[in-house]
């Protein structure tokens, strides 16, 4: 009889513990933005905070046969998880860079982080992503050689970044007016 309650406290016991652990790590990762979802696209890390060691502003603006296309908010944000080093707050085309280590990002990473917020990736995928449809890219008003890989250029504070496919705008914008602060 007291083999058989020994036995039990033992189950117990170990039930008791390893009922506890698993608690444990439920708590810790639900608490954890990165065991919820991908922390890196593109090498860029998304954190439970926005980072200032590094810390600037570039503009993006895109036009298609002479149209200029909305650059969405939100882009790397996943509201109430994580904060990617590369982001937007609103439709303005501000590309904010704010990360724990000082480096050279691209238009590329920006445009991997956009392709996984877009619902229609069709058309993202038709018009970003093929060979054949190399965009003209200015920076600051100066146009880049032809067959410079728009995935490839850096982004630097204050920048205005140009990228036209078809058709010209009638005006190309060679700067942005930041707001102030920025």
């Amino acid at each position: 009889m007291f083999r058989n309650i020994r036995l039990l406290i033992l189950i117990g016991v170990i039930s008791l513990v390893t009922c506890g652990s698993v608690i444990g790590t439920y708590v810790a990762t639900a608490q954890t933005p990165s065991s919820i979802i991908p922390l890196t696209i593109d090498g860029i890390e998304c954190n439970a905070t926005e980072h200032f060691l590094f810390h600037i502003h570039a503009h993006i603006s895109i036009f298609v046969n002479g149209q200029h296309m909305y650059v969405p908010p939100q882009i790397g944000i996943i509201p109430e998880k994580c904060i990617y080093w590369l982001h937007t707050h609103d439709e303005s085309g501000i590309i904010h860079i704010e990360s724990p280590i000082k480096k050279d990002f691209t238009v590329g990473q920006f445009f991997d982080l956009w392709k996984k917020k877009l619902n229609n990736t069709q058309m993202f995928d038709n018009l970003f992503n093929q060979n054949d449809n190399t965009p003209e890219i200015y920076i600051n008003g100066n146009k880049l050689p032809s067959g410079t890989n728009y995935r490839d250029v850096k982004l630097h504070a204050h920048d205005e970044i140009v990228l036209i496919y078809g058709t010209s705008p009638s005006h190309i914008p060679s700067r942005y007016d930041f707001p102030q602060g920025l």
